[in-house]
């Protein structure tokens, strides 16, 4: 448990702040400051500014896989429509179109592209 003589560079919590909880809340916070051997303030304290810190260290990297993600699903709608236009033409012709074996090369980069942000995104979410 941190005293305020202890913390950092001679900094005093001066202010006071008040909140409601839930009792399930309450008693989660409790167990959780306990278990980290910190009274309840400091260990809420570190919690926001842990998270506070990790939001801005991992909001650009998620805005990137959002950009990356959105990317992928409108080359996969094109894919898409692509391979439905070459399919009709082999249904009628019965013969596939040499664009097609393109078009699914094509389509397994892309869904290379999907398993490489897929890994991103849950290194990100542990």
């Amino acid at each position: 448990m941190q005293r305020r003589s202890q913390l950092t560079g001679g900094r005093r919590r001066d202010r006071e702040m008040r909140f409601r909880v839930s009792e399930e809340e309450y008693k989660e916070i409790c167990e959780a400051a306990h278990r980290a051997g910190a009274a309840y303030g400091t260990f809420i304290v570190h919690t926001v500014q842990a998270a506070t810190r990790q939001h801005r260290l991992g909001q650009h990297p998620t805005l990137t896989l959002c950009e990356e993600l959105r990317s992928i699903a409108r080359q996969l709608n094109r894919i898409g429509v692509n391979i439905n236009q070459l399919a009709r033409i082999a249904n009628a012709t019965g013969q596939a179109p040499q664009e097609l074996s393109a078009s699914l090369a094509y389509l397994e980069k892309v869904l290379r592209r999907v398993d490489a942000s897929s890994v991103e995104i849950g290194r990100l979410l542990r």
